[in-house]
């Protein structure tokens, strides 16, 4: 719960103390069910891109920011899925299951941002989100031989919530999944 609390008192200058802060959790936690209204919000950012910066750290805390291109599948938005290859110092960092993200800006200004997320790897292969890839990332599955793809490993990341901000709007959508 820490990096939550410290993500709120960065982000949210309207907190003062750390009590503040967790009051707001419980009332964001008591109500178990994203709105309707703020799942069209969030699909609304999530089909206006495909990149973010991905952070994570290695054993000694040494922080480490990649770009990386992601999907999402129809039915959850909340739940992106990227590749990478096997044998990248990356891996050991992603299966520690902590990271953070941050979408590139599109050209109305939206980003999504979220460090209450969780990582995992994948139950896919590559070549099964083929159709995904080649209409979200076109290009991506192109530029990859046959066996860079059978070799390529499918990481997951579910965010529990997310910062969306643009131009104009400022707001947090907290997901609960069951």
């Amino acid at each position: 719960m820490i990096p939550q609390i410290l993500y709120f008192l960065h982000t949210k200058p309207q907190f003062t103390s750390i009590d503040e802060v967790i009051a707001y959790i419980d009332k964001q936690n008591a109500n178990p069910h994203i709105h309707q209204n703020d799942l069209r919000k969030f699909q609304k950012f999530v089909n206006q891109t495909n990149e973010m910066m991905l952070s994570t750290s290695d054993e000694n805390g040494q922080p480490s920011s990649r770009q990386m291109r992601f999907i999402v599948l129809d039915d959850a938005p909340n739940i992106w899925y990227f590749g990478t290859a096997p044998d990248t110092p990356k891996i050991e960092e992603l299966d520690r299951g902590l990271a953070a993200i941050h979408t590139m800006p599109t050209s109305e200004g939206m980003t999504i941002a979220s460090s209450r997320l969780r990582v995992y790897r994948a139950q896919y292969k590559l070549d099964e989100l083929a159709d995904y890839y080649n209409a979200q990332v076109p290009g991506f599955m192109d530029s990859l031989s046959a066996e860079d793809r059978e070799r390529e490993i499918i990481y997951a990341i579910e965010l529990k919530s997310a910062r969306l901000d643009s131009w104009t709007q400022h707001e947090e959508v907290t997901f609960i999944n069951d």
